[in-house]
């Protein structure tokens, strides 16, 4: 006759070493993660009628000829009436956008004033940012035409004339 013996099944109950590898593994990639959201500005969009020499990941945003933000995005409106253009900007700039900022395209112009934006010709065009001194802010805003007259911070008094009838 043949005597049969049952295995005997124990459990280890020590945790393995091993595994340190693969959760500091995860640790950091979570880190590097947050740490990578943590570090971008804000999303700014701009709206416009015609995008004309922006790209995404290449069009710069500047303010005073200092880099401060970089076009992400550029598309068309749901309605396809208007140009939406979404832009990343550097953490350290967001008390830079508030309501009174404004935002214009820099390109070679020749006119009777002179000959402006020559810089452009070599790099392609910017979006400009003169920055407001108003509280409150804003991450939405028209891309003017045309460079404002005046910067926020001439001296003098501002007199804005508005009217129903022309």
């Amino acid at each position: 006759m043949t005597q049969q013996h049952s295995a005997q099944i124990s459990r280890i109950k020590q945790w393995s070493p091993i595994w340190v590898v693969p959760i500091a593994a995860v640790l950091i990639g979570i880190w590097m993660l947050y740490n990578h959201y943590q570090q971008q500005g804000a999303l700014l969009t701009l709206l416009t009628a015609d995008a004309g020499g922006i790209v995404a990941g290449k069009t710069q945003i500047k303010s005073r000829s200092v880099d401060v933000g970089q076009v992400v995005s550029v598309e068309l409106s749901d309605d396809l009436k208007q140009v939406i253009i979404k832009a990343r900007m550097k953490p350290n700039i967001t008390p830079l956008l508030n309501t009174g900022s404004q935002f214009w395209v820099v390109k070679p112009q020749v006119g009777r004033g002179g000959i402006t934006g020559l810089n452009t010709l070599l790099s392609g065009v910017y979006i400009e940012l003169q920055p407001g001194d108003a509280e409150k802010q804003q991450l939405e805003y028209p891309l003017l035409d045309a460079p404002p007259i005046a910067p926020a911070d001439a001296p003098g008094i501002r007199v804005l004339l508005s009217t129903a009838d022309s």
